[in-house]
């Protein structure tokens, strides 16, 4: 379950891109995955207390593996490793466009 669609987080991430590649903008950067990492993690929380709807509850070690890659992204920023925090926020859009279905039907 996406709480954005597929766009949306092509456009979340490609933004966060833009701010790495810019060393001023660089803690915003880590500041927005951060915020996609909590957005997870309540995903993880509501899937694991069972508050949740359709199949969110079947989803969990999906949610386990964004956050790692997210997190994984944040540890490389952190490290100055851009390329690996570039290739692993790639991988994270590659993730959840063959893991996700669209919550929005595009019409």
């Amino acid at each position: 379950m996406l709480m954005m669609d597929k766009g949306d987080v092509e456009a979340s991430i490609a933004a966060a891109k833009e701010k790495l590649a810019n060393p001023q903008t660089k803690e915003e950067c880590i500041a927005d995955i951060k915020k996609l990492v909590d957005i997870k993690q309540s995903h993880m929380w509501r899937s694991d207390m069972g508050s949740c709807v359709g199949n969110l509850c079947n989803i969990s070690s999906l949610i386990d593996m964004e956050i790692g890659i997210l997190e994984g992204a944040i540890a490389a920023i952190e490290s100055s490793d851009n390329n690996k925090a570039t290739t692993l926020l790639d991988s994270y859009v590659a993730f959840v466009n063959e893991h996700y279905d669209n919550e929005r039907p595009p019409y």
